[in-house]
């Protein structure tokens, strides 16, 4: 009966009742797809290269059925003449283990590694027919379409990954009349091999988040994100989301490619990759990734921090926003910039005072307008107010023709920085307090009267108030100028932003030399804890970039350090540095009390220790609540 279905089928004739619903299927797709039902005529068999190239990209399949291939072959040990056949998703035949004569008769119909058996070339058999069902199946004799493959006898199971797709078959094929080689045999087989796949899954995503972690600790007070090996985006936080636009809840499983406009293959071929795109508010938004990898050099995703690339001005962004000093220097700085007061920044050279400045205009309404930087120590006196107010045509011996225009003018409906407000000598400073009352000024020599519409910010790392007590600079323009104050602490005081800052100067400097992403050994750290910094985050910058441009090799180890930070451990009169635990217990305190808005119990039973464990290490390791 078989025998007469087939011929019927195959010469149009209607055939009996009872074929089965799958393989009368089959045999319909494979007339829809002209196989000639007597031979295969167009076969399709890799050669070497291609086949070896072909394994390589199904990597994880063979690996995973390296040890089940074996053990189904002892279990078949009482058949004789079989093959044990694994294939992949488009049913390419990868491995295959047998024995008997079976093997030769199987190799002159391409039924070994390399041949393809997907229905549109070999019409209905098992590996192809399991394939297109998506199910288990067993094809004896003549149900195969083709009739010189009525000799066979095969079972066929798909291998599916973790999501459900097909990534292989299982198929275990011997001449008709051996039966003895079941479907339940391949089923076992696939099981395996599927329970294997989701074993490498697991191991990678163990060593992933591994490596990925290392990277990504110092980082996570930026936007952050990993994708797997696919690209498809797996963590977010809720920084990065904010950044990107998107709710986190609609990145989650979302390929990088279709949200970022990752390119094709990156993770393949790129180790670090910036990808750039605008917010909402047309700010550049910059990701940066770095591929993880395990030790055979296999992508196993990629980290990416997020960050604005904040404006026009490289250095703008304040960098470090971990330590509870720094953000309050943040809100400080916000809550400010919605004013037009002017502002006074107290703090020792090289904290960032002009980076603050900069970053309260860029987020003012007066953000469209000039931004005017004038250090008052660096401009001798005698000309300190032409440089300020400009002067007229003919005011002096040299001067300009036409006159020339001062910093004030220049600074019209925008901001005025002027650092180093405390050099400033008592004649200018009666100028200054006269333009601040009046909001006008005369240029020196000039006889016209100029409207000024201008935000004024001042600095200095001296102490203003003992300037004044000292009669060296005047009360009333020191209260005029400090309208909002902020006091910016030495880098010694915001120790939790090292971190960040070391990441974020390694980035800025490799880039400025045109160089890959180098990574820092941990052993480093201790010194960067230990060392005073003297000259503060300006020193730690110009720290790294001097060690950047001298390392030959691709990590920042301790023999790079200066000398003086180096040696900065054996200056503690063998006192123990600061070891990354305590950094990390620092950490974990000053997190807590964020999160609790600065209060002692909350804190103390978010941390899980008492109210007197916690007052205890906050003495230890110097931690105050700042008042906002």
């Amino acid at each position: 009966m078989p025998q007469e279905n087939w011929l019927r089928f195959v010469n149009g004739e209607p055939v009996v009742q009872d074929i089965t619903p799958l393989i009368y299927r089959s045999w319909e797709r494979s007339l829809g797809h002209n196989i000639n039902p007597t031979v295969i005529s167009h076969n399709k068999f890799l050669n070497d290269s291609d086949l070896r190239e072909l394994r390589e990209s199904r990597e994880d399949l063979i690996r995973a059925a390296s040890s089940v291939l074996p053990f189904l072959f002892q279990l078949l040990n009482s058949c004789s003449n079989f093959s044990i056949l694994l294939g992949d998703k488009d049913a390419f035949i990868l491995e295959s283990l047998g024995e008997g004569p079976f093997l030769s008769k199987a190799q002159r119909i391409f039924l070994s590694p390399g041949g393809n058996w997907g229905e549109d070339v070999k019409g209905t058999n098992a590996i192809g027919t399991a394939l297109v069902e998506d199910m288990p199946v067993t094809i004896h004799g003549v149900e195969h379409y083709v009739q010189e493959n009525h000799f066979l006898t095969c079972s066929a199971v798909p291998i599916h990954e973790l999501n459900g797709e097909v990534i292989g078959v299982i198929d275990i094929s011997s001449e008709i009349g051996n039966q003895d080689c079941t479907l339940d045999i391949a089923l076992t087989g696939a099981r395996l091999i599927e329970q294997n796949l989701r074993n490498l899954t697991i191991e990678r995503e163990l060593k992933f988040y591994k490596q990925g972690t290392k990277l990504a600790l110092d980082l996570l007070k930026e936007g952050f994100l990993s994708v797997d090996r696919h690209g498809m985006i797996t963590q977010i936080n809720s920084l990065g989301a904010s950044l990107i636009g998107l709710k986190k809840e609609d990145l989650l499983g979302r390929h990088v490619a279709d949200v970022l406009g990752a390119p094709k293959g990156w993770l393949l071929n790129q180790d670090i990759l910036d990808l750039r795109h605008k917010d909402s508010k047309g700010h550049e938004v910059v990701t940066h990734f770095q591929r993880i990898s395990d030790n055979s050099g296999n992508s196993l995703g990629a980290v990416g921090v997020i960050q604005i690339n904040e404006q026009k001005m490289d250095g703008l962004g304040w960098v470090g926003r971990t330590s509870l000093k720094s953000q309050v220097i943040l809100e400080k700085a916000h809550k400010a910039a919605q004013t037009n007061f002017s502002v006074l920044l107290q703090g020792q050279t090289g904290t960032g005072k002009e980076i603050i400045a900069r970053m309260i205009h860029e987020l003012s309404l007066r953000r469209n307008g000039p931004f005017i930087a004038l250090n008052c120590a660096a401009i001798p006196s005698t000309l300190l107010e032409s440089e300020l107010f400009g002067y007229a045509d003919g005011a002096f011996t040299g001067a300009r023709r036409g006159g020339q225009p001062g910093k004030f003018e220049l600074a019209h409906e925008g901001t005025i920085f002027l650092d180093e407000i405390g050099d400033m000598p008592l004649n200018a400073q009666v100028a200054l307090l006269r333009l601040l009352q009046e909001k006008s000024l005369t240029r020196i020599g000039g006889k016209t009267i100029q409207k000024i519409d201008v935000r004024v910010i001042t600095a200095s790392h001296k102490d203003l108030k003992a300037l004044v007590d000292a009669n060296a600079f005047r009360h009333d323009l020191f209260y005029r100028l400090k309208v909002v104050s902020i006091d910016l602490p030495p880098l010694v005081q915001r120790l939790e932003d090292l971190p960040e800052l070391v990441i974020h100067f390694i980035h800025k400097a490799c880039a400025a030399i045109g160089r890959p992403i180098i990574e820092i050994d941990d052993q480093i750290h201790p010194y960067f804890y230990s060392y005073s910094w003297p000259g503060n985050v300006r020193e730690l910058e110009n720290c790294i970039a001097g060690m950047v441009a001298m390392c030959t090799d691709s990590m920042l180890t301790v023999d790079d350090l200066p000398k003086e930070v180096r040696e900065s451990l054996s200056e503690k009169d063998g006192s123990e540095p600061i070891s990354m635990l305590a950094h990390q217990t620092r950490q974990m305190i000053l997190q807590a009390l964020i999160e609790t808005d600065g209060k002692i119990l909350p804190a103390s039973r978010l941390l899980g220790i008492s109210r007197t464990t916690l007052y205890r290490k906050m003495k230890e390791f110097n931690i105050s609540v700042p008042k906002t």
